[in-house]
């Protein structure tokens, strides 16, 4: 399996809206510009996963300081468990070190749980967590959303 890592064009954003829904738009998961990267992979030119990361201001007390933050992780149920997550992160990571953030973090739902090994095995510490839905999707607005962090120092 030959899979390619582009950043994300405008033909690449369309391929995956087109594949993962228009949630993907509407709920903003894809950032560009200053502080943001966002990486497909690709096989046969089709995107089969991707990451979008955007810097994320600390809350107090720490709210001088600005982390990368990933926004969104995925990967096809085809393609699970090939490695390619792994390399979106490690690319994602070598991307922010040369940025200079000083550490990268996600949240997840639960219904992903099965990826908590893989966040242990690239050396990412895991804690559960709730978020509070604040989505532009109706039914999570309002209602506890369970799920973990996981965050990585660089």
């Amino acid at each position: 399996m030959d899979i390619v890592y582009k950043e994300i064009d405008i033909d690449i954003e369309e391929q995956i809206v087109a594949i993962w829904g228009r949630w993907v738009i509407e709920c903003g998961c894809l950032h560009y510009g200053e502080g943001c990267y966002s990486l497909a992979a690709l096989a046969d030119g089709v995107p089969v996963g991707f990451i979008s990361t955007f810097p994320l201001q600390l809350p107090q007390p720490l709210n001088m300081h600005c982390d990368a933050y990933i926004d969104d992780l995925e990967v096809d149920e085809d393609y699970r468990r090939k490695g390619i997550a792994s390399r979106l992160l490690a690319m994602t990571e070598e991307w922010a070190r040369s940025y200079g953030y000083r550490q990268l973090r996600a949240w997840s739902s639960d219904d992903k749980s099965e990826a908590i090994p893989m966040w242990y095995a690239l050396g990412y510490g895991v804690c559960p967590a709730v978020m509070r839905g604040e989505s532009v999707i109706s039914e999570f607005v309002g209602k506890p959303i369970y799920g973990f962090y996981a965050v990585k120092v660089l």
